[in-house]
């Protein structure tokens, strides 16, 4: 792994980390003033969606799966770094921030941000795929049909705009990324 790499993997994990602190750090809030909280089902499911594609996606990065030994520009390694950065967007916008004092109904919050969830999670497929096909080249194999059928479910979910749409989005999603982790290699 030559200099650039590293650094590359360095910041893209930095990124990462900060998903996580996102997500994990509105969690602990919500848990913390669960008083306050009338609590929903539905974001939590996608945070934890979001806890395994997270989680997925770093493995990815350190096993040299997501294209970060493979650019050969600095517009590639802008493309490599959408991302993570859309995965924080993402994770940020899974669990609802509020201020300390205020109630807060996840519900409503969820309703309000889900679009900004779709949107980050559509477009951090689409920049895999353009890293893929860059980097590697266009490949289509069982894990392409995955990435493609959370795309087409995501999207789905984003035109829909059903409670109960949603709820089945995230069911597939969650099983696809349990599926995806089951089969991914050890390198």
């Amino acid at each position: 792994m030559d200099v650039a790499t590293n650094h590359s993997v360095t910041l893209i994990s930095i990124i990462v980390g900060l998903s996580l602190t996102a997500l994990l750090g509105n969690l602990y809030r919500l848990i913390r003033d669960r008083k306050r909280v009338a609590w929903d089902a539905l974001p939590l499911a996608w945070s934890a969606f979001l806890l395994l594609f997270v989680l997925n996606y770093w493995w990815a990065l350190v096993g040299g799966l997501a294209g970060s030994q493979r650019f050969t520009s600095v517009a590639e390694f802008g493309l490599l770094l959408a991302p993570p950065l859309l995965l924080f967007v993402a994770c940020s916008a899974a669990l609802p921030s509020f201020d300390a004092g205020e109630a807060l109904d996840m519900r409503s919050a969820y309703q309000n941000e889900r679009r900004v969830l779709f949107l980050a999670l559509a477009f951090y497929q689409l920049s895999i795929w353009a890293t893929i096909i860059l980097t590697r080249g266009f490949v289509w194999d069982n894990i392409a049909i995955l990435r493609t059928t959370i795309l087409v479910l995501i999207l789905s979910a984003f035109f829909t705009k059903s409670r109960r749409w949603d709820w089945v989005v995230v069911t597939l999603v969650i099983a696809s990324i349990v599926y995806r982790i089951a089969i991914q290699p050890v390198r």
